[in-house]
């Protein structure tokens, strides 16, 4: 019983998290961060399969686990600094332009 209340957990909890990382402002822009924090729910959702199947703390299921926590750690840590510099980048692009010498009288 502990296996299958796990994964639907997890999977409810993966569900969840993604639907309010869909809501980032960088969400449809950025092809790499979504690619990466997509990537991110299957490798978690690996670790937490091994770090469940592991007899002891001590075994090679739980170093296993630990591995893919890590790798989905990095995936995750990649997609949202990916998702927080277009947002970045297209703020410093629109004060490069109403900063451009001429365009202020322009619109006034």
């Amino acid at each position: 019983m502990h296996g299958p209340v796990t994964a639907v957990v997890t999977l409810l909890a993966l569900g969840l998290w993604h639907l309010h990382n869909r809501r980032h402002p960088g969400w449809r822009v950025s092809a790499d961060g979504r690619f990466f924090v997509l990537s991110g729910y299957p490798t978690l959702a690996i670790a937490v399969y091994w770090l469940t199947a592991a007899p002891s703390h001590t075994a090679w299921e739980w170093l296993l686990g630990n591995a893919w926590t890590v790798v989905s750690m990095v995936s995750f840590v990649y997609g949202f600094n990916a998702l927080n510099t277009v947002p970045k980048r297209q703020r410093s692009a629109s004060r490069a332009i109403e900063t451009l010498p001429g365009c202020s009288a322009r619109l006034n």
